[in-house]
């Protein structure tokens, strides 16, 4: 029995080897192999299934990588709201040297001004404007022709390209602020002159019966037309007439996205603008929602479209011009 080897397998490197030792679980290449770590000689790691195992479970699991720190950003000062007049002077300056005389679009000198200056857009726009397009005399000759250029617009129905204050601003080679701010004076001025400034649904509605009354009639000149209305109303002014007339034959340009309706529903709309024409009172709901919900099918915005088609066709047909 003193000869008898036993089979047992290494648990470093899990080779099958032979030893007396039944209780052995180190073969003798791995047992040189610590032997040799203890006294301090770097050893070439085992290929075996078990080594690798063995080292794999000491290791400790990598430290996660972390990003560096992005940058932080500069913080910018928020821009004034207000400009001052050291910012004024040199907006002026900068305006000079850089813009004065070139084709830079509006926008992008505005946007530049604004980053230098701090300053927000609007105040920047507003002050260079004035720069650009100074203000002139308005002379009462001047504001009478203003006025006069603007009401002829509404009361024909006449929209240029450009805009009317816009338009009047090129031809008479005023500011178009000055323009704006005139026109707007102006008709402010007329309707708190009205018994009745603020128009309701209600008057309206009886406009709108009485023009389309007169414009079955043809007994007045259109341009008559609305001062006839306003007499017989005796709430409400000439001026008030020709404003809801002028919305109720509205831009084009506005309905340029909408698709158009048939024939058949083109007539069928009209002929319900027709009956709502007839009615003693408003529909509860809005004109153009009232018609496109009793034809179904069609939007507000189609039903507005055709109706100002109608209105401005019976317009330029009116033999009374």
């Amino acid at each position: 029995m003193s000869g008898m080897k036993f089979r047992v397998q290494c648990s470093a490197c899990g080779v099958t080897f032979f030893s007396p030792d039944r209780k052995a679980r180190i073969c003798p290449k791995c047992m040189k192999k610590r032997q040799g770590i203890q006294s301090g000689k770097e050893l070439r790691p085992s290929n075996g299934p078990a080594s690798r195992t063995a080292s794999e479970g000491n290791k400790r699991p990598a430290a996660p990588k972390l990003a560096p720190p992005k940058p932080k950003k500069e913080q910018r000062k928020p821009k004034a709201s207000e400009i001052t007049p050291d910012q004024i002077e040199r907006l002026g300056q900068i305006y000079l040297e850089r813009f004065a005389g070139t084709d830079q679009p509006w926008v992008d000198m505005v946007k530049a001004i604004s980053d230098e200056l701090l300053v927000n857009r609007r105040a920047v726009s507003s002050r260079l404007r004035r720069i650009v397009h100074p203000d002139v005399e308005i002379t009462p000759e001047l504001r009478s022709e203003i006025i006069r250029r603007y009401q002829t617009y509404v009361e024909h129905n006449e929209r240029p390209a450009e805009g009317r204050r816009k338009t009047i601003s090129m031809e008479l080679g005023i500011p178009y602020t000055q323009v704006r701010n005139i026109v707007y004076e102006w008709s402010q001025a007329q309707f708190k002159q009205s018994p009745t400034p603020e128009l309701s649904r209600d008057l309206r509605f009886e406009i709108e019966k009485l023009y389309w009354g007169e414009i079955d009639a043809q007994r007045l000149k259109l341009d008559d037309i609305p001062a006839e209305v306003a007499s017989r109303m005796g709430t409400v002014n000439t001026y008030q007439v020709s404003r809801w007339l002028d919305t109720l034959h509205d831009d084009d340009a506005r309905f340029e996205g909408v698709s158009d309706v048939s024939p058949e529903i083109e007539q069928k709309i009209v002929e319900a603008y027709k009956q709502y024409l007839m009615a003693s009172t408003t529909p509860e709901k809005g004109l153009h929602a009232t018609i496109a919900e009793k034809i179904g099918g069609i939007t507000t915005r189609q039903v507005h479209k055709t109706l100002q088609k109608y209105r401005k066709q019976r317009r330029r047909a009116y033999p009374l011009l």
